[in-house]
């Protein structure tokens, strides 16, 4: 594994630990109970719905574990499960050392979720655990179906992002981007300017979710979020139009248009709602100030994460900073 792809040594701060609370904690003592049984213990209490968390100080943050860290890392042996057969993409359900649930995607996607998902949870938004790895063995395999390419006879699959499954989340796909809870907060014109930037052409509803996380006292968080950033850092377009991962025409897209009536008009093309072809003004300063925390450091962190070569992560970073500089310069 070379050395870029394997996982780093470094630890991550308290700060990116308060952010993780909502992935990291156990399953309620009710609900597993009911899990053991078969059954389906159901939110103890709907909290009010959540879109951003106030990440502190982003300049401090981690991008390289992102929402997860060395120690909740997937860790060998890995025993396959079964194949995972929803969405549109091939992925298998995996067990590791730790017993942990694990979902394993393949293909060009895997880089674009890695790296995109440290950058969205670093301002404040929430994502998946998720980690890129060069090569893996997983024990066991068999009866794939459209997996089956990307997974040799002896288990060995190469370039894959696993994609951490708790047991305390259930998961209902699907919110709009025009019509949801957080309709004209700046919250949501922040994640519309993330989804921009990073060229996110697939932004549909289908591609959101709704996560009701079971907290140890048996309350639940209601996080509403985008929970697929694999169509992005490519070209945004039509159905034949558009890539994945690909510096050249990432660095190609523009990102702000103008301002025109109190709104940032953005250049995006794709299968996002409304608002993700303009936001008011003062939503947008409220986000450039965010985004403007990140250093260069952070983001090479992201794609050293994702598995990047140094030419890709220098292409995609070099041009994610023009767009937060464009972004400034158009909002003050």
């Amino acid at each position: 594994m070379s050395r870029r792809s394997a996982l780093s040594a470094r630890g991550f701060g308290l700060l990116g630990i308060a952010l993780l609370l909502a992935l990291a904690v156990p399953v309620a003592p009710g609900a597993l109970a009911a899990q053991k049984k078969g059954k389906s213990a159901g939110p103890a209490a709907s909290g009010a719905p959540m879109l951003w968390k106030d990440p502190g100080d982003i300049s401090k943050l981690d991008l390289y574990w992102g929402a997860g860290s060395e120690a909740t890392a997937p860790k060998p042996p890995f025993k396959f499960v079964k194949e995972d057969t929803s969405g549109t993409n091939p992925k298998i359900k995996v067990t590791d050392a730790n017993g942990k649930k694990w979902n394993v995607k393949f293909a060009e996607e895997v880089h674009s979720e890695v790296a995109c998902s440290r950058i969205v949870w670093a301002l404040g938004y929430l994502v998946e655990e998720s980690y890129y790895m060069a090569s893996v063995k997983v024990d066991g395999v068999t009866g794939l179906g459209r997996a089956a390419k990307y997974v040799q006879k002896d288990g060995t699959c190469n370039s894959v992002m696993f994609e951490a499954r708790p047991e305390n989340i259930e998961r209902t796909p699907g919110w709009s981007w025009d019509s949801n809870p957080f309709a004209g907060t700046k919250e949501l014109s922040g994640l519309a300017l993330l989804a921009v930037m990073l060229n996110n052409w697939d932004a549909k509803e289908t591609n959101n979710a709704i996560f009701m996380i079971t907290q140890p006292d048996g309350s639940v968080q209601k996080w509403y979020l985008v929970a697929d950033w694999g169509g992005t850092l490519g070209k945004m377009g039509g159905v034949f139009s558009h890539s994945k991962w690909d510096p050249e025409a990432f660095q190609k897209q523009g990102y702000v248009d103008r301002v025109s009536g109190g709104t940032l008009k953005l250049d995006y093309s794709g299968k996002g709602g409304r608002i993700l072809q303009g936001v008011p003004v003062d939503h947008a300063k409220w986000f450039a100030g965010m985004a403007s925390q990140l250093s260069e450091a952070q983001l090479k962190d992201a794609f050293r994460a994702a598995g990047a070569s140094p030419s890709e992560s220098s292409a995609f970073v070099s041009r994610i900073r023009q767009k937060i500089a464009s972004l400034q310069s158009a909002v003050h």
